[in-house]
């Protein structure tokens, strides 16, 4: 099955796209962000108090939401589904953790046993992998540094594949599977999280209630847009009074949700040009890498020059975090992620690689 069999030839979602370099401007942002964060204990990158991490974490869910969307309903495979899903995700974040047990921590824990079989670094590998708090003991690892967790920014990984597996559910049963329907989901669980505040004492709740009511809400506007094709190539002049209105009314309490309609725009106008550059559409998708790697190379630099301004953080690590990330890609990200297609059915109709997500 390919895409103009499937009625997709026209649509700029199966043919060559900008979104990896989306990706990887949002991975950027999120950096910049922890930059000054670790060494200020602010973000000035910032409009309405909405910072460009915080943002930038939304947009990968709207992303990942529209893309998960298109998987679901143009390879209607659970079973090549879950294995992408679990390929995309597991095994460099694996990398990262059995790097923290045998390296990080052993060299930078606050205790004198450095034994790479301290029973508790293990417990957080297993935890986190089990979808637990990354940002919680053992990982204070970095005592010295104003921020001590090893990996913060790994907390929205469970919610990632909170949301992979919530859409895999919901597409078998129907409830997703329409553009009505997927309105309708979207508009409960925006409503929910926006109202939340004002019905109950929200500080009172579990952090988790709440991020997971906020990164529901940006990736089931992700797969709106899947539903709803005229929505991704948004008019210059929508993209203009999304982001007038959020300069206006970012302040308010319907700031976040301005904040994310501005950014999916700009997001789209981007991601889907009429005419996409091929050198653009084949760069590396680098930005998982960038994310989940970036924040224990800041702290570690951090660790020996404790006064750096977020200048020369920026420029001194920027280089060992692009080397990385490069190396996660194509020595684990890459090749892991050609397994999925080797494991279907010869004569299983699928979407063609070039199309699927």
């Amino acid at each position: 099955m390919n895409a103009s069999s499937t009625g997709f030839a026209n649509d700029p979602l199966f043919r060559a796209n900008h979104f990896t370099a989306v990706r990887w401007v949002l991975a950027i942002a999120v950096v910049l962000g922890h930059v000054w964060l670790l060494t200020t204990g602010f973000e000035p990158l910032r409009i309405h108090d909405w910072t460009a991490s915080y943002m930038a974490v939304n947009g990968f869910f709207v992303l990942s939401g529209l893309l998960i969307a298109k998987s679901l309903h143009t390879r209607r495979d659970m079973r090549a589904y879950a294995l992408s899903r679990f390929l995309r995700i597991y095994p460099a974040l694996g990398v990262v953790l059995i790097a923290f047990a045998l390296v990080f921590a052993p060299a930078l824990g606050a205790i004198n046993d450095t034994s790479i079989l301290k029973p508790d670094d293990w417990l957080y590998v297993v935890k986190v992998l089990a979808l637990g708090d990354p940002e919680s003991a053992p990982a204070q690892i970095f005592t010295t540094n104003p921020e001590t967790d090893f990996n913060g920014p790994l907390w929205t990984i469970r919610f990632e594949i909170a949301a992979y597996i919530l859409a895999g559910i919901a597409f078998m049963i129907g409830l997703v599977n329409g553009p009505w329907r997927i309105l309708g989901v979207f508009t409960i669980v925006q409503s929910v999280y926006l109202g939340a505040p004002f019905v109950i004492d929200t500080s009172a709740l579990p952090p988790s209630v709440m991020s997971l009511l906020r990164l529901s809400s940006a990736f089931l506007l992700g797969m709106t847009l899947w539903h709803w094709p005229i929505l991704r190539r948004p008019p210059l002049l929508a993209v203009a009074g999304l982001i007038v209105a959020f300069a206006l009314l970012g302040g308010g309490p319907l700031g976040e949700l301005f904040a994310t309609l501005a950014l999916t725009s700009l997001m789209l106008r981007a991601g889907l040009p009429k005419r996409a550059s091929v050198r653009i559409a084949k760069i590396p998708d680098y930005s998982y890498g960038i994310y989940i790697w970036h924040y224990p190379l800041l702290q570690v630099f951090l660790v020996g020059q404790p006064d750096l301004s977020p200048a020369a953080l920026a420029i001194m690590t920027a280089p060992l975090i692009l080397l990385v990330a490069a190396t996660s890609w194509h020595v684990i990200e890459k090749p892991v992620l050609a397994l999925k297609l080797r494991a279907r059915p010869i004569n299983q109709k699928t979407v063609s690689p070039e199309v699927a997500a």
